[in-house]
């Protein structure tokens, strides 16, 4: 591509190199003809028409030139002068008109841009027009009409017809030279250029051979005849000409402002899409409007240190808000999982790439978001997902995103961990050069983030804007009471009870706990049972009970049993933060996470010999009752057999739960925890126990 551009740029210079200089010459070798071989007479009327030139030179026509539906910034320009330069070619000969020719390019292209290089491109040109056409007027009188008269003495059919020819040679000649600049820059055809820019010009320059027609009769009486006729004529052409840019203009300009107005809707609908995809990321991960504005402001600045376009840099302000939309596709127990993902959850989350790309490819947006979003989590060494795309073969502003996105996450604060420091996350990216991040891209951000950060400063006194990024609206009770139109799914429950395999001696233990938490007059009989009961099926260090309502007013780490009981009971605990604020908010048990991932620092440092934790719902009939947390000392994991039999004993805690915020005077027989709350998961461990 980049050779392919320099072959043009070299063509078009070689093809204005050649136009102007054979201008030049040509102008040049007119001047010496006119001094040699015309008489001084002929020499000060030549010099004399240069002011009428000038003159005419400064009431030019100026259109924008069309080009398909898009405008640019070239322009055509009208003068009457060229009916001058022609009724020279026809009086006076080739040489006078190309040294006419030549003048009146350089001054009507002065009027029109200053800007040198296109100046002598225009005087060159004219000069090669002036002579085609001047050559075309002999040609024609000669072989043609076999007229060899005078300058003064040509009859007026010839000179008519002569003129008309000179003419059109002008007008092709003119337009092919500017359609083959236009051509070469633009790596496209001479006569498609010509098509779009300048068919619509060829009836504004035809009348100009029939002013020089009338010129040339009235010529021949004297120049005050030609004063009077030819001025009004002229005249008369350039308020034609201006009439017709009128029109051209008017049209012109309701184009540009169906344009404007086209850009401005497609503008707001991209914002407002953004905003709309915004509120979907809200609704799955955990982002703020100031973490996007951070990471905005980073990857912008980053980019134009690094020579990104304007288009990259708008795709990475986007890109800072939503390349994480694919989320959407990844439940939310995987993303929500503090701590380390198993490898299947990991394959699941991998595919928010994917998806965030497919999504965001079905907006037309003006910038190359697709790319920042597919490839974001792409590693410099090759090991990254969706592609394992490797080193430069990285898009570059994905390589950006992801090295701005993780220093600002880390060092903002999670419900499951604090952030880091700034040297802390500044010793995170360089660690990770070469083998996750762009060396290069690390290198400017560290460079270069004191001028990032006092941007941001600058703009904490501002309003910060939202981005759609807001509370979700909860659902209303009336809402939560509505049962699925089917019935609700047990069946899943019972196959999954179906699966334990218990020897004697835990069915034994089952059993005991069943009996002991059913017996139990109110929470505190239940929570004492279920906790002594409990470790003679799964072995641990502290067990801590985390009530829902409605058996609390708040959400408590109501009762704890073990080592450290008096530092662990008495914890509030956020749905969603920690271990066991994600066990109640998603409903789903949580295996072998670090401890430290579950309580405060002053309490995980107090628990610093802590190794691993189980934390488990307590469901009943859909209904959460409570959360069991596990923490041991000695165990490196719970295994699937400890999850079994945890699964059941929270099963049967959450119907004694049940069964005595129904009814807490309610008097209980020896199995009421299994017959006064019935379900089929109660009846299918009841058989489980009785085999």
């Amino acid at each position: 591509m980049g050779e392919t551009k320099t072959t043009h740029a070299g063509a078009l210079r070689a093809f204005l190199t050649t136009a102007t200089a054979a201008g030049l010459v040509l102008w040049l070798g007119a001047t010496f003809f006119v001094w040699r071989d015309y008489a001084l007479r002929d020499q000060l009327i030549f010099l004399a028409l240069v002011p009428l030139v000038v003159t005419a030179s400064l009431f030019p026509n100026i259109f924008p030139i069309p080009s398909g539906l898009k405008l640019t910034q070239e322009k055509v320009i009208f003068t009457p002068s060229d009916s001058i330069v022609l009724l020279v070619a026809c009086w006076y000969g080739v040489a006078p008109a190309i040294f006419v020719g030549g003048l009146e390019g350089l001054i009507s292209s002065r009027r029109a841009v200053r800007r040198l290089t296109s100046n002598v491109f225009s005087f060159g040109m004219m000069g090669v027009v002036s002579a085609a056409s001047a050559v075309t007027l002999g040609a024609v009188l000669r072989y043609v009409f076999h007229d060899s008269a005078s300058a003064s003495r040509h009859s007026f059919p010839a000179a008519a017809v002569a003129l008309l020819a000179a003419n059109v040679v002008h007008i092709v000649t003119n337009t092919g030279l500017v359609s083959s600049f236009f051509a070469l820059r633009k790596n496209d055809s001479v006569l498609r250029q010509w098509r779009k820019n300048f068919a619509f010009v060829v009836p504004n320059f035809l009348p100009t051979s029939a002013v020089a027609s009338v010129l040339y009769i009235t010529l021949q009486f004297n120049a005050l005849v030609t004063l009077v006729i030819g001025a009004p004529i002229l005249v008369g052409l350039y308020l034609g000409h201006r009439q017709y840019r009128n029109s051209v203009q008017q049209r012109i300009e309701a184009i540009e402002r169906a344009q404007g107005e086209r850009i401005e809707t497609m503008d707001k609908a991209h914002r407002e899409t953004i905003e709309a995809l915004a509120v979907a990321i809200n609704a799955k991960d955990e982002v703020t409007h100031e973490h996007v504005l951070r990471v905005q402001i980073y990857a912008a600045g980053v980019a134009r240190v690094l020579g990104c376009s304007d288009a990259e840099i708008e795709a990475l302000r986007a890109g800072a808000l939503l390349h994480d939309i694919g989320k959407i596709a990844v439940p939310d127990y995987i993303l929500n999982k503090p701590g380390k993902l198993t490898a299947e959850e990991f394959e699941k989350m991998k595919i928010h790439t994917v998806v965030g790309a497919q999504i965001l490819g079905r907006v037309d947006f003006p910038f190359p978001i697709v790319p920042v979003v597919r490839h974001h989590h792409e590693r410099w060494d090759g090991r990254g997902y969706p592609d394992g795309l490797k080193a430069e073969g990285i898009p570059l502003t994905a390589r950006i995103l992801s090295v701005v996105d993780c220093f600002d996450a880390v060092r903002e604060d999670r419900q499951y961990r604090k952030g880091m420091t700034r040297e802390a996350a500044i010793k995170l990216l360089m660690d990770g050069v070469g083998t996750q991040y762009d060396p290069r891209v690390v290198g400017t951000f560290v460079t270069h983030l004191p001028e990032f950060e006092a941007e941001i400063l600058a703009m904490r006194s501002a309003p910060v804007p939202t981005y759609g990024i807001e509370p979700a609206e909860q659902l209303s009770e009336a809402a939560r009471a509505v049962a699925p139109a089917a019935g609700l799914d047990e069946a899943s429950l019972t196959q999954q009870s179906h699966a334990l395999s218990l020897t004697d001696a835990e069915r034994a233990a089952l059993a005991d706990l069943a009996r002991a938490v059913g017996e139990g007059r109110d929470l505190d009989e239940i929570a004492r049972a279920f906790a002594a009961r409990l470790k003679a099926l799964v072995p641990y260090d502290s067990c801590v009970l985390t009530l829902a309502p409605p058996h609390a007013e708040e959400i408590v780490a109501a009762y704890a049993y073990g080592e450290h009981a008096e530092l662990l009971a008495g914890r509030r605990v956020a749905p969603g933060a920690g271990v066991t604020g994600w066990a109640l908010a998603n409903r789903q048990p949580f295996y072998n996470a670090d401890p430290k991932l579950d309580l405060p620092p002053d309490l995980a440092a107090a628990c610093a010999n802590f190794r691993t934790l189980a934390a488990c719902p307590a469901l009943h009939e859909e209904e959460l009752h409570a959360v069991v947390t596990l923490y041991s000392a000695t165990l490196d994991e719970y295994t699937t057999s400890h999850r079994q039999l945890l699964g059941a004993a929270a099963t049967l805690l959450a119907s004694a739960l049940c069964a005595s915020s129904r009814s807490l005077d309610a008097a209980r027989g020896a199995d009421s925890v299994l017959t006064a709350a019935p379900g089929s998961i109660d009846v299918v461990l009841k058989s489980e126990l009785m085999h």
